[in-house]
């Protein structure tokens, strides 16, 4: 678990089980500025109407930062994300 090592983070990769430290700077590089802005707002509870109006985006386009947030941070909800956000500090 991730929490074991709080001044940095690790990548394992899948196939061979390399496990390899990032220092905590790189670890807030893994999502783009306004894909941790809305994950902010996600963590805040809002839904994506409410992020899109504050932010002056389109709902398809926070739809879209949803998606790419799960990805990068490879989890299935947004529950998870926050979580993951918050052990590497991203916010």
């Amino acid at each position: 678990m991730l929490t074991e090592f709080p001044e940095s983070c690790v990548v394992v990769h899948a196939v061979t089980g390399q496990v390899r430290r990032l220092e905590k700077c790189h670890a807030g590089s893994i999502l783009t500025e306004r894909e941790k802005q809305v994950l902010r707002l996600i963590d805040q509870g809002m839904m994506s109407k409410t992020i899109a109006e504050q932010l002056s985006i389109s709902v398809n386009t926070v739809s879209r930062h949803r998606q790419e947030i799960l990805k990068k941070l490879r989890v299935s909800n947004s529950i998870e994300a926050c979580r993951i956000a918050r052990e590497l500090d991203l916010f």
